[in-house]
């Protein structure tokens, strides 16, 4: 069921707002069959076209072509309106943060969905017995501002040999009528001013209120900026009070008929399903039959065949104006219009109709583009966890199957066992901790535990730049995720820069005292390179700062192996403690190492006499598990950078294009 506001009187002096709203099912203001029914109503016939009227005009259908006028019914406005701010609240709440295809014309679709529904269909809802506004477009020098004031009678709308000569719509109507537009109801962000004396020029962007006694009591004419003007704020500015008014009349003349901007606009209004007018300006006599032919052979194959149509011959202006036989014809329709319940009716309910029709494809259009959002977000996160999900997963192989026991590891392994220090003494008591410090320096268990820890760290910082690399890669990919890592790059450069720029000026954390060496000490530890910081820029490897992060999470997770050491049965031989915990660890890192090398074998069997078999199982496992979680901590840190730049987007709601969906059906439902 289609619907329209119609006001439910012809008294245009009421006061009061109507608040009834009538639905007419497939009702068209151009219907032949509407005139029957309205005369018949009327008890008198309808005031037959003018002769140019006729001859631009297509010929009326047969009778019983026309299909039979439906009954009006009556619905509940405020039912109507509450659906209304419904949908705006909806749609003007869809997130729209990442440019996936169609992103910007989702969101110029949005502003203009927003504005139809502020600047026409709530101020038509709420005010249904407000004139009808008639919007005069056209082509730049078909001579719209002549026409206004031709029929207002007055010179309310500058006109002018330079183009665009309207650079600020004026809207005319009864000085009765103008508290209507004067109020922010219709168009309420646009502001306005009221006219006195003669027409003058006003600013872009100002609508100008001229009252007049000249014009038709219930109607308004707008006369707008051009539609082909090369002035681009002008061309958007026509459309959009084309997208407020009720009715529309289109005005071209016999040298700018057949351009394309003409064209554009006849085909939005076709589109809209439109209460339509044409006007053809400045027609010479001697070409007159053939441009109307022409003219309206194109109308009527660009699907435009029920409009109204005028022509306005080439004529001499009398003080400015037209002559009256020029422009009376066109006057006397929108007086028509003005005055006649079923014609309002008829035109209302169209346009109004129109741009509902509209709303149920461009709604779920825009819906559809708040799941791709929410399709996009998922994937993007996934593709991010499944990267460090990968990394964590190769991270638990290699620290059991030997990939780290190479290169200098193994030659530090084999020197360490050829000079004894990693073999147990028995009948020697183990050296207390302040003689394994007294011990502790370039010796050769040191010069291993140096290697192992660069291995490990290492290692940790490989698989965390794999899995950055990765993430780059898979969103660079895509469109939206190249935008989003190009963003947030520019993002940390500036942060980058702005902190060096800071330092410079007051020093390292603001602070122009010198700070105690434990302090200082802390200080150097977490200080990052200037050329490092850079880096934080870089989405395609780790963070500059992860390499210190896994030294300490190493250094932390190796005291906890000590302690675990410290705890094992070592009473019967005696072995250096840190030694010990190193021997722990080879046979740790090379526990399912398929080869057969005495770094893989020796540790496990140096190990097993001294906690015994299962002790040593237990040990191993408990230090693998501590050593992993602190490795999934590093590369969930590592992860945070990319879920960061997600979030940076904005906020992405699972449920916002239900809300649309739904809010677009209850619009339905009451029309």
């Amino acid at each position: 069921m289609t619907s329209d506001v119609a006001d439910s009187g012809a008294n245009h002096g009421e006061s009061g707002n109507d608040r009834d709203v009538r639905v007419v099912p497939g009702h068209s203001a151009a219907s032949p069959q509407d005139a029957e029914d309205t005369s018949a109503q009327n008890d008198s016939p309808p005031p037959p076209p003018g002769p140019d009227q006729a001859q631009l005009g297509a010929a009326e259908p047969d009778a019983e072509d026309a299909a039979p006028a439906q009954p009006h019914v009556r619905v509940d406005a405020r039912l109507l309106e509450a659906a209304l701010l419904n949908l705006r609240k909806r749609i003007a709440a869809v997130p729209l943060v990442f440019e996936i295809s169609g992103a910007a014309e989702v969101k110029t679709e949005r502003a203009k969905l927003l504005s139809q529904i502020d600047d026409y269909l709530l101020p038509r809802v709420r005010r249904s017995a407000a004139p009808v506004l008639v919007a005069l477009v056209g082509s730049t020098g078909a001579g719209k501002s002549t026409l206004v004031n031709s029929i207002v009678g007055a010179q309310v709308s500058a006109t002018g040999v330079r183009r665009p000569t309207t650079n600020s719509p004026v809207l005319a109507c009864h000085p009765d009528e103008i508290d209507w537009f004067a109020e922010n109801n219709f168009l309420p962000t646009l502001p306005r001013v009221r006219q006195e004396g003669l027409a003058r020029p006003g600013r872009d962007g100002l609508l100008v209120l001229a009252a007049s006694e000249g014009m038709p009591r219930g109607i308004a004419l707008l006369d707008t900026p051009d539609i082909d003007s090369v002035v681009q704020a002008h061309h958007e500015f026509a459309y959009q009070f084309l997208d407020a008014s009720d009715l529309w009349l289109f005005m071209t003349s016999a040298s700018r008929y057949a351009d394309g901007p003409v064209w554009e606009v006849l085909q939005h209004a076709r589109d809209r399903k439109a209460a339509l007018g044409v006007v053809m300006s400045r027609v010479p006599g001697q070409y007159r039959a053939e441009l109307v032919k022409h003219f309206t052979a194109m109308l009527d194959a660009n699907g435009i065949d029920a409009a109204d149509r005028f022509v306005i011959p080439e004529v001499p202006l009398i003080d400015g104006m037209l002559p009256p036989d020029a422009y009376q014809p066109i006057r006397d329709w929108l007086a028509d219009t003005a005055v006649r319940a079923d014609r309002r009716v008829a035109v209302l309910t169209q346009t109004m109709s129109g741009v509902l029709d509209t709303f149920k494809t461009r709604v779920p259009a825009i819906a559809a583009h708040v799941e791709a959002q929410v399709v996009l977000r998922a994937e993007l996160r996934r593709a991010a966890e499944t990267a460090y999900q990968g990394a964590f997963a190769e991270a638990g192989g290699g620290l059991r199957d030997g990939t780290l026991l190479r290169g200098e590891v193994i030659a530090r392994w084999e020197d360490g066992l050829a000079g004894g220090d990693l073999r147990p003494r028995r009948g020697v008591k183990a050296p207390n901790k302040k003689g394994r410090r007294a011990r502790r320096g370039p010796s050769r268990t040191a010069a291993l535990n140096s290697s192992l820890r660069s291995a490990l760290e290492s290692f940790i910082v490989s698989l965390a730049d794999r899995a950055a690399e990765q993430v780059h890669d898979t969103w660079r990919g895509d469109p939206a995720g190249a935008v989003l890592l190009a963003a947030a790059a520019a993002e940390r450069a500036r942060d980058v820069r702005a902190k060096q720029v800071f330092e410079s000026v007051f020093g390292p954390g603001g602070q122009s005292g010198q700070a105690d060496s434990a302090d200082a000490d802390l200080a150097a530890a977490d200080a990052i390179t200037a050329a490092d910081a850079a880096q934080t820029a870089v989405f395609s490897r780790s963070s500059p700062d992860l390499a210190v992060r896994a030294a300490r999470a190493v250094g932390a997770w190796q005291d906890q192996l000590t302690r675990l050491v410290e705890a094992g049965d070592t009473r019967r031989i005696s072995f250096d403690t840190d030694a010990l915990s190193l021997v722990v660890l080879l046979a740790m890192l090379g526990e399912d190492a398929p080869q057969a090398a005495s770094i893989y074998t020796e540790p496990r069997q140096i190990l097993t006499p001294v906690f015994g078999a299962a002790t040593l199982t237990e040990i191993m496992a408990k230090a693998r598990a501590d050593l992993l979680d602190r490795v999934r901590l590093l590369l969930d840190e590592e992860l945070v950078r990319f879920v960061e730049v997600i979030d940076a987007a904005g906020p992405c709601d699972d449920v916002a294009a239900v809300r649309v969906y739904q809010a677009e059906f209850s619009l339905e439902a009451v029309r």
